[in-house]
């Protein structure tokens, strides 16, 4: 197994508390590297009475974390599947601002964005780009060549009116499209982020993406990491994850390691099983088609050192009485993390160490736990 050369991650940028809203799984594409679970054609859309219940109580969970949060920035962002096929999608987004400015404008700065394939028409651009702040595009080779013209027009439409990120998704089949596409977003100075799609380890999954060593070290070149883009030269194809991950939102961490450290982008280790984590006061997802609250969307831990949703969101409210009052009383523990591979979220500070992720965590947080209650 492959060692790392630090033991604990600092975030030095963009210390928001992010709120993922996932409005349902229907989307418009059909990727092959996305699993069933995470997309569809067929699913109910949650309905504006629906979305406005939860908006409540989204709001009123951020106001309790940057209670105690040094740096109290917030960002909502809503996805899916794709969420602007939500007939609903505008009016909501009407809604949620509205509240926020009415009710939590004087406790926390908050910003709105969207995760969206880019492939909508002109008034849905039009409409993005009043009442959202920010839009990252998720770029996919897989869609029709007219498709994909429509979307780098869209990006540059963004870009005319709001701040956009463009994450490419590296196909390895497509890959020196994606390379062109990469250099395309270069020439239009739009920010932009190359993907690895298929984060696992083996080929058992249907959904891992296999690179060869060659798209391997352009990967490794355009993050500036040394050494073989493989560990075994003789395996002809490999997964991203042999080489590690990118931040999605190209945030700066520090790794380090003793008196050792170094600032980066990208993470070259994602092993965190049993290291302190403060993933949950960084971060929070909402499934609103199953009506489920986690810390994370992808890593969703909790508090107990095992993975699932911390309550319903529909019984929101409830569990933030008993948040408020673990809070109050330094009874609400960091996560320890129970998951092999780490993937989005590997932002959050974390430390092998308990006293080092404790000395890290003060930076963001003038919070301490006092006694480790689990029960919530």
């Amino acid at each position: 197994m492959k060692e790392s050369s630090f033991d604990t991650i600092n975030l030095l940028t963009d210390a928001v508390f992010q709120i993922s809203w996932d409005l349902g799984r229907r989307c418009n594409y059909d990727c092959s590297y996305c699993p069933p679970h995470r997309h569809d054609n067929f699913s109910r859309h949650a309905t504006f009475d629906e979305l406005k219940s939860s908006v409540d109580f989204v709001l009123k969970y951020a106001d309790l974390y940057n209670t105690y949060r040094n740096y109290k920035e917030v960002a909502i962002g809503v996805t899916g599947g794709e969420p602007t096929v939500n007939p609903y999608f505008i009016d909501f987004f009407k809604y949620l601002r509205a509240k926020y400015e009415e009710n939590y404008k004087d406790k926390y700065a908050c910003f709105f964005n969207v995760t969206s394939n880019g492939a909508v028409n002109k008034n849905m651009v039009s409409s993005i780009t009043k009442y959202v702040d920010h839009i990252t595009v998720s770029y996919h080779t897989e869609a029709t060549k007219q498709t994909k013209e429509r979307v780098k027009e869209n990006i540059l439409k963004f870009k005319d009116k709001m701040s956009v990120n463009v994450n490419v998704m590296f196909h390895a089949e497509y890959f020196d499209e994606c390379i062109e596409v990469c250099d395309y977003l270069k020439k239009h100075e739009v920010t932009f982020v190359p993907r690895i799609i298929g984060e696992e380890k083996v080929s058992k999954s249907l959904y891992a993406h296999k690179y060869t060593s060659e798209q391997l070290s352009w990967m490794k070149e355009f993050w500036g990491i040394k050494g073989p883009a493989v560990d075994d030269e003789k395996e002809k194809k490999q997964t991203g994850s042999n080489i590690g991950r990118p931040c999605c939102g190209s945030k700066n961490m520090c790794l380090s390691k003793g008196s050792v450290s170094r600032e980066t982008k990208f993470v070259d280790y994602r092993e965190f099983k049993g290291w302190h984590c403060s993933v949950n006061w960084f971060f929070m997802h909402i499934e609103q088609q199953t009506d489920n609250v986690f810390h994370h969307q992808t890593c969703q831990a909790t508090f107990e050192q095992s993975r699932g949703p911390i309550c319903r969101l529909s019984k929101g409210h409830k569990f933030l009485k008993i948040l408020e009052g673990k809070l109050k009383n330094n009874t609400l523990p960091y996560v320890v993390c129970s998951k092999d591979v780490c993937g989005c979220g590997l932002c959050a500070p974390k430390s092998l160490y308990k006293d080092k992720f404790k000395e890290v965590f003060s930076e963001h947080s003038n919070y301490m736990v006092k006694k480790y209650d689990t029960k919530i």
